[in-house]
């Protein structure tokens, strides 16, 4: 099991990004990899390919919050971690 901090880049803002604590496990013949502050998962069939789909993940979670958001509020959100 491996757990780090990784820097994501989320788009379509370039300029947004943070940090976050991945843990990664095999699972049978699978990799996943899990956001541990989101609770957000995805899996491959190698390391690079879970993360890869995990950020996809991410990105729409993240998306889907800010729809939810209030429209008449600023909303912002800074994740600094480790």
């Amino acid at each position: 099991m491996k757990v780090w901090c990784k820097l994501l880049y989320l788009p379509p803002n370039k300029d947004i990004h943070m940090k976050t604590i991945i843990k990664i496990h095999k699972e049978g013949k699978y990799f996943v990899a899990a956001d541990l502050v989101t609770n957000v998962a995805d899996q491959g069939l190698t390391e690079e390919e879970a993360l890869t789909n995990l950020k996809k993940g991410l990105e729409e979670h993240y998306q889907i919050l800010m729809e939810l958001a209030p429209k008449d509020q600023k909303i912002s959100f800074l994740v600094r971690l480790c």
